[in-house]
């Protein structure tokens, strides 16, 4: 009997533990897929944990690329390679990365494809989720929607586990799948049923963090006026640092303190690489017999840190990464 009663215990902290927190991940272990699926799944014990786990990194480190989204006709990277390396994207990045990362960790995963509308009578506009198996029963996932909303042009950071394992029937409100099977419902409706029904969202405190975000020319946009600065663990990595194959050996950090510090890439056919701080730009030398690699120390002060490079003498810099130094 006692043996009983302390089972019930268990049950009953385990029911009442609730969500898991976004996991702390050491940034080596960021910029690949399978390393980080590793890493987060490695000590899971279920198939609902690994998917938690998976989806909750996603949402909390991953920002929506407003910019991305309003370029029409833009060729889109949303591979997870790149999406890890941009730390953005659009619901395709998310989606991609979910079932890249779920797959490695041994879970059955899709990615499901539609429409998502956020009020009454807006606009339903493309959209992409994911549906994982749990426990022998198929669940809807968004990491997109979990990570935070866009208002005013600009993405506020706002993490919910709202839309992980999602009640069916309330996310049907505002998402609207291609296939009616990924409805998960038993009887699915029309999209003319659909577009009336009231959309049920994530509960959400506040605005929360406007995060900054690169748009295709590289430059950043700055958080609203009277909100605070947000650190930054890496630095924003810009789209010419990808498409220039740029390995960046340090600094690692994004958010730097101001003072002297050194300078370390590896920025393929460069012709110069440059490194900007307090309106002063500063010059890192060749490394003599590493071709391509560059490094300096360079005096910082306070306020935003560009790394820029000149390829085949165009005369035109081409920014890389961007940093913030308090």
């Amino acid at each position: 009997m006692r043996a009983l009663f302390l089972v019930l215990v268990l049950l009953q902290m385990a029911w009442a533990r609730g969500p898991e927190a976004p996991l702390q991940v050491p940034d080596e272990y960021t910029y690949d897929a399978n390393r980080l699926a590793d890493y987060l799944t490695g000590t899971a014990n279920t198939s609902r944990l690994k998917a938690e786990r998976i989806y909750n990194w996603i949402a909390a480190n991953i920002n929506y690329d407003v910019y991305m989204y309003r370029a029409k006709g833009a060729v889109r990277d949303c591979s997870p390679t790149t999406v890890l390396k941009r730390r953005q994207s659009v619901c395709a990045g998310y989606a991609n990365l979910f079932e890249t990362m779920a797959r490695r960790a041994g879970l059955e995963v899709q990615i499901i494809a539609g429409v998502g509308r956020s009020r009454y009578g807006s606009a339903a506009e493309s959209h992409a989720w994911n549906a994982v198996l749990v426990d022998g029963e198929w669940k809807l996932v968004d990491c997109t929607w979990g990570a935070g909303f866009v208002n005013n042009e600009e993405f506020h950071r706002s993490f919910s586990d709202f839309y992980f394992c999602a009640e069916p029937k309330e996310f049907l409100t505002t998402h609207f799948p291609e296939d009616p099977k990924w409805q998960l419902v038993e009887s699915p409706i029309s999209r003319e049923d659909f577009d009336k029904l009231t959309p049920v969202q994530a509960p959400r405190l506040g605005m929360g963090t406007i995060i900054p975000v690169q748009d295709y020319s590289g430059s950043v946009t700055s958080p609203a006026q009277g909100s605070s600065a947000v650190p930054l663990a890496t630095p924003r990595k810009l789209s010419s640092f990808v498409y220039r194959g740029t390995r960046l050996v340090k600094p690692n950090e994004g958010t730097l303190s101001s003072g002297n510090l050194e300078f370390h890439l590896e920025v393929p056919m460069a012709d110069r690489v440059l490194v900007t701080s307090g309106g002063t730009s500063y010059a890192l030398v060749p490394v003599p017999g590493k071709v391509g690699q560059f490094r300096a120390m360079v005096p910082l002060s306070s306020g935003q840190v560009k790394v820029l490079a000149e390829f085949g003498g165009s005369g035109r810099l081409e920014p890389l990464l961007e940093y913030q130094v308090r």
